[in-house]
């Protein structure tokens, strides 16, 4: 599956939750940096956070579990160099999927065709919690430094107890 297929898939999967009530992060604990400002929230299944250094991070929150495995692992980003793809444990032992790469707007699903935007690094999480499936990502421009409280933000999508 192309990156933009996925992205295409992932909208239209939330959009799917537009049914739900509540928000993005009704059943876990994601909370964003202080130097985070909100940015959009999308219905009940995603919001949006932009940060310094024209980065940002967004939660997803899909209202069925998905299969991460099968999802992540049969995934190809089309224009996109995967730096990492790797089972992990976050918050004690909630099973994630974690995925690294750099790729342009094209890539990642959102530029206009023709339109190439500058590299980014998107770091994903995708794991389930509360009967939800959530991915939390962290995009920022290739060169500025990576934001630790953001890497940070991103692996503490803990189910609530």
């Amino acid at each position: 599956m192309s990156m933009r297929r996925l992205a295409t898939f992932l909208i239209c999967a939330c959009a799917f939750a537009l049914a739900g009530c509540g928000s993005a992060t009704d059943a876990v604990t994601f909370k964003p940096p202080a130097n985070y400002a909100s940015a959009a929230q999308i219905g009940p299944f995603m919001q949006l956070w932009r940060g310094p250094q024209h980065s940002s991070m967004m939660l997803m929150a899909f209202p069925t579990k998905i299969d991460l495995d099968k999802a992540m692992t049969g995934s190809n980003f089309k224009d996109a160099q995967v730096l990492k793809q790797s089972s992990l444990q976050i918050c004690g032992n909630q099973p994630a999927y974690y995925v690294s790469m750099i790729g342009t707007g094209d890539s990642l699903g959102s530029s206009s065709p023709g339109i190439r935007l500058e590299k980014h690094q998107v770091d994903l999480i995708a794991t389930d919690a509360g009967g939800k499936t959530y991915m939390a990502m962290y995009v920022r421009p290739i060169g500025s430094p990576a934001d630790a409280t953001a890497e940070s933000a991103i692996r503490n999508v803990c189910s609530k107890p």
